[in-house]
């Protein structure tokens, strides 16, 4: 009997058949690998230097221990995995693909590359983790008719798979372009830490293991009009539109949000109609009404559809709030804010607006607790409101957060006066007014399209006074002009004084005297005619203070004359005792000694009994003054040191070391 064996000795792959005898054998040929379908990267990418050079440090392949299969788990370091997010458009399928290639030019990746684009937010092509999985099976070489019956099973097999190339060939890359959630990525994580994963996405994927979320911005101006530039000479070399019309080109990325899909649309118009000077087509932008319809080209590009996508994963809560958080007229928009427009509590608002930034719906604002818009997506909320909202709830949405608005700025003011009354600072009212005075003015305007004078004229006057404390001229002076103007609309007697008198403050604190008396003097005959004695009081005062500063004595004597039985009749010891000093300080310029003792002595009784140490204080030193005018040094001395010793109690330093430089100019 004949026997025959086969000795195999080696390292054997693929099938292998041993028998005592072989007659004939058919072999299943291995599948082949697709791990070279990197799409190609665009051409004409542009900057993102910085966001570049971050992505590329962590694809940046792991130490030698890091690929060796055999390593205990616990030594291994963890799996690298980069999540670009930002909004749609922003560039991240750019980003990582030339970040990617870079990578694998750098010898980087010789397990290859295995991408596939999730169409995470088009509901008609999403991929779904089991599909993905399937396709990098097929991927990696493995016969569909060897797929594991269970998802589980398959995904047991593509991580062993992985593991297996990075131990034979190297560190492979895995990308995952246009995820929606953790959920449709997570399975999808490769078990080996050799390898890297970069994934992209609209949402914050906060809770994804093991990544590094680099959020994606719009361009920087100059990357952006470089884009365009780039785009346009790549087309056609000798096109040289944006070199001819630099400032244009400025204008059109900024009417683009210098965002990189819009920004590509408007390149791809250029260049397909090279006789579109660049000038022209900023023109045909700058229609807010059209904007978003002419930032398409063909069937491919279009900055709606891409927002359209994203908005139709918003649940109905998140859509309705991004809706009306375009009918707030200011850049930016705070957690309260939003609460009033929407009518939800805040701590609701709060949740909505975390749902909306983490899809990158809007943007994070400054101080933190703000949300703003992208332009475009401005408009696009601005176009689904028009669309979806009816003109009732809008209403009734501008009416709340009008409200808000007021009431927030009257309660920021009251705060501030309070703590200066008791000589401190209220930082958060303050910094609160300085964040929201865009808003505080825009406002105005919104209350004034809507016709709404019951929240426009209390606004006004708060805002007028913020700004003048701001020594904000020009916008304050603008503030009172539309509080003048809309208050006559209205044929309130009231709110037409209190407007006017607002104004003449304003232009008084200007030191513009000769503008605010004739304002002042209106205002005096609407309160007259209201029978508004406190009203009457209030400007008679401020007349005699402008009339005052323009050396016009005489007549801001009278003034003051006739407000100092009104305040005394309303009880309000406070302006009454400014008035008797400034009845007093007025006699003095007008020579009259005699009567300004008698005011100033009257006015000290009445600080002191009210407690007023500074008014106290500074009623002694001019006191002083007038003492030593009639010769009479001694009696300077005393006032003068008791003003000192005010002053120190007061803290108001440099007001005591005023004082002491007059007590030393005394004679010993």
């Amino acid at each position: 009997m004949n026997q025959s064996s086969n000795d195999l000795s080696g390292t054997v792959t693929g099938p292998v058949v041993q028998a005592g005898h072989v007659g004939e054998l058919h072999l299943t040929p291995s599948a082949p690998t697709a791990l070279a379908g990197l799409p190609p990267a665009p051409p004409e990418f542009t900057g993102r230097q910085e966001a570049l050079r971050t992505l590329t440090a962590a694809l940046r392949p792991a130490s030698q221990g890091a690929r060796d299969a055999s390593a205990p788990s616990a030594a291994a370091p963890p799996l690298v995995v980069s999540a670009l997010v930002g909004t749609a458009g922003v560039g991240k399928t750019a980003l990582a693909l030339r970040a990617a290639h870079d990578a694998v030019a750098a010898g980087w990746f010789p397990g290859g590359v295995l991408f596939i684009n999730l169409q995470g937010y088009d509901e008609h092509r999403y991929v779904r983790p089991d599909i993905a999985v399937s396709v990098f099976l097929s991927a990696l070489g493995v016969p569909d008719e060897l797929f594991p019956p269970t998802f589980e099973g398959r995904l047991s097999l593509y991580r062993s798979k992985l593991a297996e190339r990075a131990a034979r060939h190297g560190a492979a890359l895995v990308v995952l372009d246009n995820a929606s959630s953790t959920d449709q990525v997570g399975p999808l994580l490769p078990g080996s830490p050799a390898h890297r994963l970069v994934v992209t996405s609209r949402r914050t994927l906060g809770d994804l293991p093991g990544s590094r979320i680099l959020d994606l911005g719009v361009l920087a101006p100059a990357e952006a009009a470089a884009l365009i530039s780039r785009t346009l000479r790549m087309r056609r070399p000798d096109d040289t539109r944006a070199l001819d019309e630099p400032g244009a080109v400025r204008d059109l990325t900024a009417l683009c949000g210098h965002l990189p899909l819009a920004l590509a649309v408007v390149a791809s118009i250029l260049a397909g109609d090279p006789d579109q000077s660049v000038g022209e087509l900023t023109a045909a932008l700058r229609d807010r009404a059209t904007r978003l319809e002419e930032l398409s080209y063909g069937d491919r590009r279009s900055v709606t559809a891409a927002f359209d996508l994203s908005y139709a994963r918003l649940a109905a809560d998140e859509a309705r709030m991004f809706r009306l958080l375009s009918l707030n007229p200011g850049q930016q928009v705070s957690v309260e804010a939003a609460a009033a427009l929407a009518g939800e509590p805040v701590p609701r608002a709060r949740k909505l607006l975390r749902a909306l930034r983490d899809v990158h719906m809007v943007e994070p604002g400054k101080p933190r607790g703000w949300v703003r818009f992208h332009d475009l997506l401005r408009l696009f909320a601005e176009r689904r409101r028009h669309e979806e909202e009816d003109a009732a709830g809008v209403e009734d949405a501008v009416d709340r957060l009008l409200a808000h608005y007021r009431d927030a700025a009257r309660d920021a003011t009251e705060r501030i006066v309070a703590a200066a009354r008791a000589r401190r600072r209220d930082d958060a009212a303050e910094d609160w007014l300085d964040t929201e005075r865009l808003n505080l003015r825009s406002a105005l305007h919104l209350a004034q399209r809507h016709g709404r004078p019951a929240v426009m004229l209390p606004l006004a006057h708060d805002v007028s006074w913020f700004l003048r404390r701001q020594q904000d001229w020009d916008a304050g002076l603008e503030v009172c002009d539309m509080a003048v103007e809309f208050a006559h609309t209205v044929a309130d007697p009231a709110q037409q004084a209190l407007a006017l008198y607002d104004k003449g403050d304003f232009l008084k604190h200007k030191q513009d005297f000769d503008r605010a008396l004739p304002l002042f003097a209106e205002a005096l005959d609407h309160y007259r005619a209201l029978g508004d004695r406190t009203g009457e009081a209030r400007t008679l005062h401020s007349m005699g203070t402008a009339a005052r500063r323009l050396c016009r004595y005489a007549e801001a004597d009278g003034h003051y004359a006739a407000a100092l039985p009104l305040f005394r009749a309303l009880d309000d010891h406070q302006a009454t005792a400014h008035t008797l000093f400034n009845l007093a300080f007025t006699a003095r310029l007008r020579g009259s000694r005699v009567a300004a003792h008698d005011h100033y002595r009257s006015a000290l009784d009445l600080y002191h009994r009210l407690g007023n140490t500074v008014g106290w204080a500074r009623t002694l030193q001019h006191l002083g003054h007038l003492a030593v005018a009639d010769n009479r040094p001694a009696e300077a001395r005393s006032y003068w040191e008791r003003a000192r010793t005010a002053y120190e109690e007061a803290e108001l330093p440099l007001a005591a070391e005023e004082v002491t430089e007059l007590l030393g100019g005394l004679p010993v």
